[in-house]
């Protein structure tokens, strides 16, 4: 019975901490294989019409933007030419060319009404 009480504390202590974690931050943002392999082309600096610089950066598991000097946020990509923001407002269209690579990124952003 001594044994078993660290065990079961230590595993409480770890279900503790899986349910306070968001599950964003649990579930993949990128998709499958045949879209990641899109999305690393689009990995990069790009600039907007407005004169702000976009940056894209694709791991494993999580598809990251930032615009100008903010630090990397975890975007969802739902295909290989649409990133969302996770508050779903913003949303970066990937424009390719013929040979898959991005040509010009758009950034889309939803007015609160």
């Amino acid at each position: 019975m001594k044994n078993l009480r660290p065990l079961t504390l230590s595993a409480a202590l770890l279900a503790l901490m899986t349910l306070t974690a968001p599950a964003s931050a649990q579930e993949p943002t990128v998709p499958a294989v045949t879209d990641r392999v899109m999305l690393r082309l689009a990995q990069g600096e790009y600039l907007l019409d407005d004169g702000r610089t976009l940056r894209v950066h694709v791991g494993v598991r999580r598809v990251g933007v930032a615009v100008d000097e903010t630090p990397l946020e975890n975007w969802r990509a739902e295909n290989s030419e649409l990133l969302v923001s996770p508050d779903g407002m913003r949303r970066v269209r990937l424009h390719r060319n013929v040979d898959g690579s991005v040509d010009k990124v758009q950034l889309e952003t939803d007015r609160l009404r």
